[in-house]
């Protein structure tokens, strides 16, 4: 969700006195930067060659070329549903620790799940990186864990400086190493999901987007309840959230972005470039109801729902209007 003060998702009590278009810039920036990262691995990294995604594991059905229409309608319906209750878990856990104010246990899972993606699938992805510039391997393995040795510990400290106190006792904060290793965590993220199967990545966006408005909207939604705890202890909420001028934006919200415009990659340029313009023009839109509505908002529902009519848009009809063209000569 998008926070105008701050929080996890939108409302409407921040700092709108700011310049909006500075405020917008400072959202779209990182998010264009995380899908570039995440279309980057795509077309460097051979995915088939690297280890599966942890995301599969939990996967009810698995595609298959061969399978007819109902099956794959079924199959995706229980993968949702299975991506949906894992979110579900996640949040309310979340919720509960915080209500107990269990922070201790909130950080370490979140801490363990930073270093697991800077660390583990980060030095993945970058023997992926050496692979495609030296098939040699000249490069040895052991100097690719180093380098993801030595950024893991670095970028998990930024990304937790301020929330574990360590600004105010340092008397320094480290804002813009925060920001990147929250743009290089979401694409990493975002980038393992892109080895669901097609199907089941429409299926998940289409269940994830229903999920946020209920998690954010519902009087009992978690996320909603989690803000609300927030403001009522005057904390910070705590979770992985990237924060531009005056308004906040959950680390899921870019990962789903990404994730929706990798998979538009992997089918052809012209829906790449469909749903990169949608999401962000979804993402424009949710920060322009902000102070008109006044109320916390999920970030994703409007781009993805404009992200996936763009996508099926291009491909079932611009691609194959540009194909005819091209085939009987006619140019505009």
């Amino acid at each position: 969700p998008a926070d105008g003060d701050g929080g996890d998702g939108g409302d409407g009590d921040g700092e709108y006195e700011l310049d909006p278009a500075a405020q917008v810039a400072s959202l779209l920036a990182p998010v264009c930067a995380t899908m570039a990262i995440v279309v980057y691995l795509l077309k460097t990294v051979d995915a088939a060659e690297q280890p599966a995604s942890g995301f599969s594991e939990i996967m009810v059905y698995q595609e298959h070329s061969s399978d007819d229409a109902a099956t794959i309608a079924g199959g995706v319906a229980l993968n949702a549903l299975a991506m949906v209750a894992l979110l579900f878990v996640v949040t309310s856990g979340l919720v509960l620790l915080y209500r107990f104010s269990c922070y201790a246990a909130i950080y370490g899972f979140l801490l363990f799940s930073v270093v697991g993606a800077l660390f583990v699938s980060g030095s993945e992805l970058l023997r992926g990186v050496r692979d495609a510039y030296d098939p040699a391997g000249t490069l040895p393995d052991l100097a690719v864990l180093a380098a993801a040795g030595a950024f893991a510990p670095f970028g998990t400290a930024a990304v937790f400086w301020s929330d574990l106190g360590c600004a105010r006792r340092c008397g320094f904060d480290l804002p813009r190493s925060r920001q990147t290793s929250l743009v290089l965590i979401s694409a990493i993220i975002a980038y393992n999901l892109t080895k669901l199967p097609e199907w089941t990545t429409w299926g998940v966006l289409g269940a994830v987007a229903l999920w946020d408005i209920v998690a954010v909207l519902t009087p009992r939604g978690p996320l909603k309840v989690l803000v609300e705890t927030a403001e009522q202890r005057n904390e910070p909420i705590p979770g992985l959230v990237y924060e531009g001028h005056g308004i906040k934006l959950g680390l899921g919200d870019f990962v789903f972005y990404s994730l929706l415009v990798g998979r538009a990659c992997l089918s052809s340029i012209t829906a790449f470039a469909a749903c990169a313009i949608a999401v962000l023009a979804g993402l424009c839109a949710t920060l322009a109801l902000l102070p008109v509505l006044e109320r916390v908002l999920p970030a994703l529902p409007i781009s993805v729902a404009v992200g996936i009519l763009f996508y099926f848009i291009s491909s079932s009809l611009i691609e194959p209007l540009a194909a005819f063209a091209a085939d009987q000569s006619l140019f505009l």
